[in-house]
């Protein structure tokens, strides 16, 4: 995903500096557009990083440290496994909110795709440059913010009832300055 918007950002600047768009309004809210996307994108990955790569790990590793027996290593590295599988939301009871990630993804990569596929235009005016697919991508980006937010709500609710408190982890990073909270 990262990768993706990479892509957008090195599209974005390469048109910057082959044509009159980037003082253009269209551009500067595609710009704002791809950080909100790219916000998202390294919260998810910064999630997955730090609770089945760094938390799960250790704790992993201190069980480890008390096994006695090869069946006790075993039990250590299922219990690890079914963490980790639990923690990335891979599990059937959060299948619906990976499907929201999900749904997520797909408008990133729509968002792509919908810019590059046609070049910026020389509008009349002040405006700079106008992208014929503007209007697709406003509502890409729409849809994105409605699936983000829902996604903090049900996330939220989630964590209130105390299903999955690892979650409270994800809740930080994405709202770490109440953005989803005060919209």
């Amino acid at each position: 995903m990262m990768w993706t918007l990479k892509d957008v950002c090195f599209h974005l600047k390469r048109t910057a500096l082959v044509s009159p768009a980037a003082g253009s309004v269209q551009f500067r809210q595609l710009q704002l557009f791809k950080h909100e996307m790219q916000h998202f994108v390294k919260v998810i990955q910064g999630y997955i990083a730090n609770q089945i790569l760094h938390v799960t790990w250790c704790e992993f590793r201190a069980r480890l440290a008390a096994v006695g027996d090869l069946e006790e290593i075993q039990r250590a590295h299922a219990e690890y496994l079914h963490k980790a599988v639990f923690r990335g939301l891979l599990t059937e009871k959060a299948a619906p909110v990976m499907n929201v990630i999900h749904s997520v993804f797909s408008l990133v990569l729509k968002f792509r795709s919908q810019l590059i596929s046609q070049p910026w235009r020389p509008a009349g005016g002040p405006r700079g440059a106008e992208h014929p697919n503007f209007a697709l991508m406003q509502q890409s980006y729409s849809t994105f913010k409605y699936y983000s937010h829902f996604l903090f709500k049900v996330v939220t609710k989630l964590v209130n009832r105390g299903y999955q408190p690892h979650l409270e982890d994800f809740l930080l990073r994405i709202n770490f300055n109440h953005y989803y909270q005060d919209a």
